[in-house]
């Protein structure tokens, strides 16, 4: 018999932005389960982050006019760029 079950740790660089902090931050994890199959060789069974490094912050805010005509809107985007440390648990293939 042989052991199938692997925990393994990773470490991934990832970047991600949206509206607000809040906003990037989630769409940086929905990236993260999309992506980390391309990391593990096996079926993904459990995955836990271990650590959260945050690298670089920047906020970019733009001020918009529909037609140059009518009222400005303030458009802010946050970027984030994070160190991830993840442990995942795996079966082989």
């Amino acid at each position: 018999m042989k052991e199938l079950l692997k925990s393994k740790t990773y470490e991934i660089e990832m970047k991600s932005s949206g509206q607000t902090r809040e906003e990037a931050f989630q769409n940086l994890f929905k990236q993260l389960r999309k992506n980390i199959h391309s990391y593990i060789d096996g079926y993904l069974i459990d995955m836990h982050i271990e650590s959260i490094m945050l690298i670089d912050e920047t906020s970019h805010s733009e001020m918009k006019k529909l037609f140059n005509l009518f009222m400005p809107v303030e458009y802010t985007t946050v970027e984030i760029d994070v160190m991830l440390k993840i442990k995942v648990s795996e079966i082989d293939k």
